[in-house]
C-alpha cells in the first residue's frame, strides 16, 4: 500500500489507465498504421502534459473522470465488437435499452465489465489515496514531465498532418480516442434533444392522404416488424435446419411472396423501425425524421382505424412516437414487472380482438415483436423448443452450437407467431395483407472476426440480411391481381426494407399522398430497384462498398448471389 501512496508512481499509473484503449485500438483497428501510430501519440502527449498541471496526480484524476469514462466503455465495446470507436448509437442505446436488456447484455460481457471494473475504480481509489496524501509531485518532475508530454504532443501533431495529407479517408473525428468518443457522445445529445422535441417539430406535418379506390369494401392491412432475425436462419431462405416449417406449408406457401434479395438500412432497431415506418430512407435526409410523422399517421388522414401492439417495452424512442400516433395503442410490458417475459403470440390475441371489434372499418394495424433478441432462450416456451442443448453459460465462441440452437428456435417460434397471424385474418373473412420484415439480422460468432450481437459501428452482411414477406387473403389477392402478380413479380429483385415499406403499403391499400413514390412500391408496375445504402453511425447514407464491410461480407453476398454493392 506505501507503493501507492507514491504521487510519482500514481502520476504513471493514472496516464497508463487513460492511453489503454488507445494502445489496444492499435490492434484492433482497420485504419492505416500511421493513423494508428497518431491515435496514440497525439492522445498520450496530451494526457501527459494534463498530467503535470496539479501537484497532486488524483486532481487529475477527477478533472479528467469523463475520459476514464470513455476508456472504460471503449474497453466494453473493444471487446463485444472487436473494432470501432464509441459510437453515437451505442451511447443512445443506453438511454433507449430496457434495464431487461441491460441485465442479460452484461451479463455475457462480465470478463471486460469486470476488467474495466477493476482498473478504473482502482483509479477511483487511488486517486482519493493521492488526494489525502500529503506529499505532492517534486516540481522538477513535473517540470521535466511537461517537457517530455510536449514533444511527445508535438511528433503526434507532426505526424497528425502527415497523415492528414497521405490519407484521404482520415477524419480526426472519426479516427482518433477520444476525440471521436467525446464527438459523438455530443451528438447522441442533440439527437436525444431532437427526439424529445419531435411532437413540436412535427406537429402540423400532413401526408395529404387520400383513399383513391372507389371500392368501399373495408380491407385490413397488418405489417408485423420482427426483431433481429437473420434471413440466413430460416430454411424458407435455404437454411440447412427445418426452422419455417409454417411457412413453406401447402396453403401459406402458395399465397406468399418473400423476397430473397431484402437488406436493412440499419443494424439498429432505435433507427431501423423508425425508417421502416416513414419515407425518411427514400427523402434521402435522415434528419427529416424530426419533423415528419409516420405510415400511422398517413393511414388515419385516409380513414383508416389503426392500432400499434408491441411486446417491446416503451423506451422514449422513436418507435414509442411514431407507434402511439395510432388511435389504438397497446404495449403488452406497461403493467408487467421488468422480468416478465410475454410471449410474441399475445400480439395475435390483440390482433383477434381488433378485427372482431373493428368488423367492418378499414384497418392498419402494427405488430411489433421481440423476436430473436437476446436472450434467445427466453423468447420462445419450452413446448416450442425444436432443438436441443442450449445450454451455453456465456456467449463465447466456444459455445456457438448451443447458441446457434437457442437462436434457431427463436426462429422456429417467429415461423409460428406469422402463421397465426395469418391464419387470424383467413378466418376474419376479410381481405386483408400481412407485410413482414425484421428491423436487423444478428452475428453469431459466424466467421473468424468472432462478432457477436447487433448494432456494432461497422455492420456485417450477418446484420444486414432480413427477411421480407408478403401475404394476402384469397379475396385480397382475387380483388386486386395485378397488383399482387406484380408484387410477386419483384420478389427477385434486390430491396432494402426500410427504402420500399412506407411506399409498398400505401400502394396496396390504394392510398396517396404527396410523399408517396410509385417507383418504390413493391405491387406497382413502376418500381425499379435503387442504389441499396446504409445508414451510418453519423446518420449518413452511405453506398453499401462504403459503410465498413469486409472481404469476409462479400463473400457472404456472392455466396448467397445477392446484389453488392
Amino acid at each position: 500500500m506505501k507503493l501507492f501512496k507514491n504521487q510519482h508512481i500514481l502520476f504513471w499509473l493514472f496516464l497508463a489507465m487513460l492511453i489503454l484503449p488507445n494502445l489496444f485500438m492499435f490492434f484492433t483497428e482497420s485504419t492505416g498504421t500511421l493513423t494508428r501510430v497518431v491515435n496514440i501519440l497525439l492522445p498520450l502527449g496530451a494526457y501527459w502534459l494534463a498530467m503535470t498541471l496539479k501537484a497532486k496526480p488524483g486532481h487529475m484524476f477527477w478533472w479528467l473522470f469523463f475520459f476514464h469514462f470513455l476508456a472504460a466503455f471503449q474497453i466494453v465495446l473493444l471487446y463485444l465488437f472487436g473494432e470501432s470507436p464509441i459510437a453515437v448509437d451505442m451511447f443512445l442505446n443506453v438511454i433507449t435499452t430496457n434495464p431487461t436488456e441491460v441485465g442479460e447484455l452484461l451479463s455475457q460481457l462480465l470478463p471486460s465489465v469486470i476488467f474495466v471494473i477493476v482498473v478504473y475504480g482502482t483509479g477511483i481509489a487511488l486517486s482519493i489515496v493521492s488526494i489525502r496524501n500529503r506529499a505532492t509531485l517534486r516540481e522538477a518532475f513535473r517540470h521535466n514531465q511537461r517537457i517530455i508530454g510536449g514533444a511527445v504532443l508535438a511528433v503526434g501533431l507532426v505526424l497528425l498532418g502527415v497523415n492528414c495529407v497521405k490519407d484521404k479517408h482520415f477524419v480526426i473525428q472519426d479516427d482518433i480516442f477520444p476525440v471521436n468518443g467525446t464527438y459523438n457522445f455530443l451528438l447522441a445529445f442533440e439527437r436525444a434533444y431532437q427526439s424529445a422535441n419531435y411532437h413540436n417539430t412535427s406537429a402540423g406535418f400532413k401526408h395529404d392522404a387520400v383513399l383513391t379506390r372507389r371500392d368501399s369494401v373495408p380491407e385490413v392491412y397488418v405489417l408485423v416488424i420482427g426483431e433481429t432475425l437473420f434471413a440466413d436462419h430460416m430454411s424458407h431462405y435455404g437454411y440447412d435446419r427445418p426452422t419455417t416449417p409454417h411457412l413453406q406449408g401447402d396453403y401459406i406457401a402458395r399465397s406468399l411472396g418473400y423476397y430473397r434479395d431484402a437488406i436493412t438500412m440499419s443494424n439498429t432497431t432505435h433507427k431501423s423501425v423508425p425508417l421502416l415506418l416513414t419515407p425518411v430512407a427514400s427523402q434521402g435526409d435522415y434528419d427529416s425524421l424530426y419533423c415528419e410523422r409516420g405510415l400511422i399517421s398517413a393511414f388515419e388522414e385516409a380513414g383508416f382505424k389503426t392500432s400499434f401492439y408491441s411486446n417491446q417495452r416503451r423506451n422514449g424512442s422513436f418507435i414509442d412516437f411514431l407507434g402511439c400516433e395510432a388511435q389504438d395503442i397497446h404495449f403488452i410490458k406497461d403493467s408487467l414487472p421488468l422480468t416478465a417475459n410475454p410471449y410474441d403470440e399475445q400480439l395475435v390475441t390483440l390482433l383477434d380482438r381488433r378485427l372482431k371489434a373493428q368488423s367492418t372499418q378499414p384497418l392498419l394495424i402494427v405488430l411489433h415483436c421481440y423476436g430473436s433478441h437476446f436472450e434467445y432462450r427466453d423468447r420462445y416456451p419450452a413446448q416450442r423448443q425444436v432443438f436441443g442443448d442450449t445450454d451455453y453459460p456465456t456467449a463465447e465462441r466456444k459455445y456457438r452450437q448451443q447458441l446457434v440452437n437457442a437462436y434457431d428456435n427463436t426462429v422456429v417460434y417467429a415461423d409460428y407467431v406469422l402463421s397465426r397471424v395469418m391464419a387470424t385474418l383467413h378466418a376474419s373473412g376479410r381481405r386483408a395483407v400481412m407485410l413482414y420484415t425484421s428491423d436487423h439480422g444478428e452475428d453469431i460468432f459466424d466467421d473468424s472476426r468472432g462478432r457477436f450481437l447487433h448494432a456494432s459501428p461497422i455492420p456485417t452482411y450477418y446484420q444486414l440480411r432480413v427477411p421480407f414477406i408478403a401475404w394476402a387473403t384469397d379475396s385480397w389477392r382475387q380483388a386486386h391481381p395485378a397488383q399482387w402478380q406484380t408484387l410477386a413479380g419483384n420478389s427477385q429483385k434486390p430491396i432494402s426494407t426500410n427504402m420500399v415499406m412506407y411506399h409498398t403499403l400505401l400502394d396496396m391499400a390504394g392510398i396517396s399522398t404527396r410523399l408517396l413514390k410509385p417507383d418504390l412500391a413493391l405491387g406497382n408496375a413502376a418500381f425499379q430497384p435503387v442504389q441499396r445504402l446504409y445508414v451510418n453511425d453519423h446518420n449518413e447514407l452511405r453506398a453499401l462498398d462504403n459503410c465498413g464491410l469486409k472481404q469476409l461480407d462479400i463473400d457472404q453476398f456472392n455466396r448467397h448471389r445477392l446484389q453488392f454493392p
